[in-house]
C-alpha cells in the first residue's frame, strides 16, 4: 500500500511538471511607437496558441527588441530569441536561410490592396492618372527588403529602398519620392499618428492590388512550435475566431480607403517560389466586405 502510494505521488508529480511546462515565444516587436502593424499580429499569434493550450501546453509571449524586418529575419536565422516568431513573405524568409514558413496567409490576401501617400508636389498629376503607364512615371518609396520591392520593379515600377520604416513618411512629404504605398490595413494607423504633418498627403485617386503573402516564419529547428501555429491558425480560421477577429481589425479602415471610389491597378506577381501550398483560399476580395 505504502509502495503504491509513493508511485500515486510520484505520477502526480510528473504530471503536475509536464502541465507546468510551457513553451517560450518571442514576436518581433513594433518598430516604432507609432508602428500600429502588430496589433492584429500579436493576437492572430495569441488566438493559434490559446486554440492549442489542450494539445501542447501553455505558453508565454514575449516582445523582441525593435528591428526593422531585415534584422528580425537574420536574428531568426541566428535563433538569438526562443522560438522567434517574424512575418515575413514567402521569398523573404526562404532568401534568408534557415527558416520556415507557417504555412497560412495571416493576413488573408487584405495586406496586398495598397492605397498610397503622395508628396506634395505630384499629387495632382497622380490625380489624374488613367493608365498604369502613366502610374509608373512616379517613383515610389519601400522599405529595404520587402516583397513590394520585386513586385514593383517587376511591373516596371521606378523604387527607391529605405531601411527605416519611419524615414519613407518624410521622404514622400518631402517630395523625395512621389508615393508611399502602404496596405489598406495600415494606412489610417499610419496616417492618424502623423496628422500635424500638413505635407504627408493621402491619394484618394489610385489603389494597387497585387499578390504579397504574408505568412509567420521561424527558425527551422524551432518547426514544432511552428506546426502547432500553423494547427492552431487553421483551428481558429475554420470556427471563424479568426475571421472575426481579422473583420474586427480591417473594418475602421474599409471606410477610410474607401475603394469603391479608386480606380484599381492589378499587377502582376509570380508566385513564389517552392510554394507547395494553397495560400490563395484564404484570400479575402475586399471590394466586397462591407465597410
Amino acid at each position: 500500500m505504502f509502495k503504491q502510494l509513493i508511485c500515486l505521488l510520484a505520477v502526480g508529480g510528473l504530471m503536475q511538471a509536464v502541465q507546468a511546462a510551457e513553451t517560450v515565444l518571442t514576436l518581433r516587436a513594433p518598430e516604432t511607437t507609432n508602428d500600429q502593424r502588430s496589433i492584429y499580429i500579436e493576437k492572430a499569434l495569441r488566438l493559434a496558441l490559446d486554440k492549442t493550450i489542450d494539445s501542447h501546453g501553455p505558453y508565454t509571449l514575449k516582445l523582441s527588441d525593435r528591428m526593422n524586418k531585415q534584422r528580425a529575419l537574420l536574428t531568426a536565422a541566428r535563433r538569438q530569441y526562443p522560438n522567434f516568431v517574424v512575418m515575413a513573405g514567402y521569398e523573404e524568409g526562404r532568401q534568408t536561410g534557415g527558416l520556415v514558413p507557417v504555412r497560412f496567409p495571416i493576413l488573408l490576401g487584405a495586406v496586398g490592396y495598397r492605397v498610397c501617400f503622395v508628396s506634395p508636389q505630384a499629387q495632382q498629376a497622380v490625380e489624374g492618372v488613367r493608365t498604369i503607364e502613366q502610374l509608373r512615371r512616379f517613383s515610389i518609396g519601400q522599405g529595404t527588403g520587402w516583397g513590394d520591392v520585386a513586385v514593383l520593379r517587376a511591373n516596371g515600377f521606378q523604387v527607391t529602398e529605405v531601411s527605416a520604416y519611419e524615414n519613407l513618411f518624410a521622404m514622400v512629404a518631402k517630395g523625395r519620392v512621389d508615393l508611399f504605398c502602404r496596405s489598406v490595413l495600415e494606412v489610417r494607423h499610419e496616417a492618424l499618428a502623423r496628422a500635424d504633418q500638413p505635407d504627408l498627403l493621402l491619394d484618394r485617386s489610385i489603389a494597387l492590388v497585387y499578390d504579397l503573402p504574408q505568412f509567420f516564419h521561424m527558425n527551422h529547428k524551432d518547426r514544432a512550435v511552428a506546426q502547432r501555429i500553423e494547427k492552431g491558425l487553421l483551428m481558429a480560421y475554420r470556427d471563424g475566431s479568426l475571421l472575426s477577429q481579422f473583420r474586427d481589425y480591417l473594418r475602421p479602415s474599409l471606410p477610410y480607403v474607401d475603394l469603391g471610389k479608386r480606380r484599381v491597378f492589378h499587377l502582376e506577381a509570380p508566385p513564389p517560389k517552392g510554394m507547395d501550398f494553397d495560400y490563395r483560399q484564404y484570400d479575402l476580395d475586399l471590394t466586397r466586405e462591407k465597410p
